[in-house]
């Protein structure tokens, strides 16, 4: 069976190696698409100092092909791959707290990814997919969930505004479902293309980063300024811009499938006593996700991600990562793996 791996930076590889059910909860999965995301970039490139060699893919889908005697999984059902599992040794875990892991294992990142032909894996790292959700969608449930958990961690009153920095698929997903949860997202980036996205996407408030943009959310909050902001990683704008759009009190998260290097002048933050904190790789609620997807509180449509074959996939390595590397922001695209 076919596997890519990377072995250094910028060094993508294929090989064959056997895998097959060693255990009656296992079942065997045909890997059918992969969602290609900056997680698969950053590896590429060599950033945050993966451990490699290490096979790529974070999200990804599958039809399963062979079943171990006590899954309840069935031959031919589509399912979406578990990215993110409990660590099992931390003291959370430990005592019996794993949704509070603090190591989680994240596929691609710090275990192995979802990019070769077939995967073994356990039945409780597998979520069976309904007929309304298609495989496209499907892609997108470790995103839906990550934003979930940043809702989470905001606990925003219904009405209120909240600035979301970046309008990537994080930013743009996260907008939507705040819609949904009767909060009030004002939407800002630099690239007017990525905020048209959004509004097709139906969020109503965009907003250029550009010298009218505090005027603009002042005017959009009637003065209030925003109670909470999301800063998403590798978004391009300054990290310490949410301080000035934040009202007094207010909280801050800090959100991306990991961070770069980064420095922020906090004085304003500390005038104003704002709340800085984080969500990054936090255990997926895909049950939750998989239910907002059937209750269409997303619609992913107008991101229209481009698909490429495997057979592309060192093209698309080596073409994402000359962007990175000239300072163009990458956007996602989903790998066909048939």
């Amino acid at each position: 069976m076919k596997t890519w791996k990377i072995l250094s930076p910028k060094v993508l590889t294929e090989e064959e190696r056997p895998d097959n059910i060693t255990a009656d909860t296992q079942a065997k999965v045909k890997v059918t698409q992969v969602l290609f995301t900056g997680t698969e970039l950053s590896a590429y490139l060599g950033h945050p100092k993966p451990k490699y060699p290490l096979i790529p893919g974070r999200f990804a889908v599958g039809v399963v092909g062979e079943t171990g005697a006590a899954c309840t999984v069935e031959k031919n059902e589509r399912v979406y791959f578990r990215d993110c599992s409990p660590c099992g040794a931390c003291p959370a875990c430990l005592h019996g707290d794993a949704d509070n892991c603090a190591e989680p294992k994240t596929a691609g990142v710090n275990m192995d990814g979802y990019m070769r032909d077939f995967v073994v894996a356990q039945e409780s790292g597998l979520s069976p997919l309904p007929p309304s959700v298609s495989d496209d969608e499907a892609l997108f449930i470790g995103i839906v969930s990550h934003c979930e958990a940043v809702i989470d961690r905001l606990n925003v009153a219904k009405g209120t505004h909240v600035a979301v920095l970046g309008a990537g698929e994080i930013g743009n997903i996260l907008s939507q479902l705040l819609i949904y949860h009767q909060a009030v997202p004002i939407l800002i980036d630099s690239d007017e293309e990525k905020l048209a996205v959004a509004a097709q996407c139906g969020v109503y408030y965009t907003v250029k980063a550009d010298e009218t943009m505090e005027e603009n959310i002042a005017r959009i909050t009637g003065g209030r300024l925003a109670a909470g902001s999301v800063y998403s990683s590798f978004c391009g704008l300054a990290p310490d811009l949410p301080f000035g759009i934040t009202a007094a009190g207010g909280i801050v998260v800090y959100t991306g499938y990991g961070f770069p290097e980064i420095s922020a002048q906090l004085k304003t933050a500390l005038d104003k006593h704002l709340t800085l904190t984080s969500v990054s790789n936090d255990r997926s609620g895909d049950a939750a996700a998989i239910n907002l997807l059937v209750n269409k509180a997303v619609n992913l449509a107008p991101l229209n991600p481009q698909k490429y074959p495997a057979s592309k996939l060192a093209e698309v390595f080596r073409g994402e990562a000359e962007k990175a590397e000239a300072g163009k922001r990458t956007q996602c695209c989903i790998i066909n793996m048939l």
